[in-house]
């Protein structure tokens, strides 16, 4: 189950409500729970297998004889990218290191001296670098947003697939993976791979620095889609690629990255809070990127290795390029693997129409999604011009010319608040008297599909 350690607030209804430093009305921090990634008794089949493998390759000339004469330490590039055809900022955050601290349990230390990492009860320390998925990770998955490519060029040594890929706990199943073998002898290990997403390419095959090896999943001891990276040297040692005051080796990355890899990794737009279901269902993002006057707009804001006291400003503009609103918010907590915050208003009915922009400034770095308000295509007001309200303008009521009844009327001011609510009106007629000043009200008609059709009514 995802670890959330959410932040309740109340929702701030209204533009004038936002301030300079605007907490924000929910969200939380994200830890993703430990798994063995592979059991002892798998870790020797597979070191098996991989032997097996090797010698065959060897006598094919597939690959060079033992003993050969190769310098150490191959360059490493990030094994992860975002798929073609998505926008995150960033796709990933990092759960757990490599443990070097030989005692168990509960006795940790990662190559920085720090605790980001596990061991177990039954001996293991983990071996190799976690990468989750982040944010709404089984969707991620699901969509192949996140591929695993080849940090470094070699020759596929191993590979497993067919595995059952939306695993949640350790349950000692076998993992879907590729094992590449490099020019120095050094092995990666890539594991935890969705079913089916893996490279064609056979045992024996040859690979380039950045070759798609497959997609992320939640294959073997897993709780949820994640990237397991491990690195051995020819004779099958564990090596750290991170060089730090307790791993003294060389870095193994090209371009190394700090212990709190500090990121934005998206921003989104929702019609209502996100929602993080239960390993392995899918998350409710209840995202959007449209909206009418009036409409209910949520912007939320996911990180990676966000720290206590790092200030992100965040600007809304309107489709003029003027600045709607514009806060600033940070974390309060030391440090979160993954977070994720959000600010909820209501837009008001005077609300200019086009397309509009969220944008986010974070340790220097600018990250920006657009939405629109008020833009509907020609197929969308066919389908939702149900409805005439008249007279419009008027001084109290309105009738209304449509099927009847309609599921919930809501009436909402300038301001964009909700001044009358009615369920299930059954009568054609809309009293509009008594709400107070006069000028533009919105009509909100939510029909039994699901769908909504809006009206702006002046009333004098």
């Amino acid at each position: 189950m995802k670890q959330l350690y959410l932040t309740a607030g109340l929702l701030v209804s209204g533009f004038a409500a936002f301030a300079q430093n605007q907490a924000p009305a929910g969200g939380g921090g994200y830890q993703p729970p430990v798994a063995e990634c592979v059991s002892a008794p798998q870790r020797r089949q597979i070191e098996a297998d991989l032997a097996a493998n090797v010698a065959r390759l060897r006598q094919q000339g597939l690959l060079p004889a033992a003993g050969s004469a190769r310098p150490m330490n191959v360059s490493l590039n990030w094994p992860l990218r975002q798929a073609a055809g998505f926008d995150y900022a960033n796709i990933h955050g990092i759960s757990n290191f490599v443990d070097h601290n030989a005692a168990y349990p509960n006795a940790v230390q990662d190559y920085n001296c720090g605790t980001r990492t596990y061991d177990n009860a039954s001996g293991y320390n983990h071996a190799g670098t976690d990468m989750f998925l982040w944010p709404f990770s089984y969707n991620m998955m699901d969509r192949q947003q996140a591929e695993i490519i080849a940090a470094a060029p070699g020759v596929i040594i191993g590979k497993f697939d067919g595995n059952f890929d939306r695993n949640c706990a350790m349950s000692n199943a076998n993992w879907n993976a590729v094992y590449v073998q490099h020019s120095d002898g050094s092995v990666a290990w890539y594991g935890h791979m969705k079913t089916n997403s893996l490279t064609n390419k056979a045992v024996g095959a040859s690979v380039t620095q950045g070759e798609r090896l497959g997609s992320v999943g939640s294959s073997g001891s897993s709780t949820g889609p994640h990237l397991h990276f491990e690195l051995h040297s020819p004779t099958g040692a564990i090596i750290d690629p991170y060089s730090g005051p307790c791993s003294t080796a060389a870095s193994w990355w090209a371009s190394p990255r700090p212990y709190y890899d500090s990121a934005l990794n998206t921003l989104l737009l929702h019609r209502a809070a996100p929602v993080f279901n239960t390993c392995p269902t899918p998350d409710t993002p209840n995202e959007s990127s449209a909206y009418m006057p009036g409409d209910r707009l949520f912007t939320a804001a996911y990180y990676h290795d966000q720290l206590a006291g790092q200030t992100t400003q965040y600007t809304i503009y309107q489709p003029n390029g003027t600045v709607f609103t514009t806060w600033s918010s940070s974390a309060t907590a030391a440090h979160y693997a993954a977070s994720y915050w959000y600010w909820s208003y209501t837009l008001p009915t005077t609300a200019p129409t086009g397309t509009w922009r969220f944008q986010a400034q974070y340790l220097g770095t600018t990250v920006s999604r657009t939405f629109t308000v008020g833009v509907v295509n020609a197929t969308a007001v066919a389908r939702t011009a149900q409805y005439t309200l008249y007279p419009n303008p008027t001084t109290d009521v309105v009738q209304l010319s449509g099927p009847l009844p309609v599921a919930r009327v809501e009436v909402l001011n300038p301001l964009g608040q909700v001044v009358r609510s009615i369920a299930n009106l059954r009568q054609p007629t809309l009293d509009l008297g008594g709400l107070g000043a006069a000028g533009l009200y919105l009509v909100r008609l939510h029909r039994a599909d699901g769908t909504v059709e809006q009206h702006k009514v002046v009333l004098q």
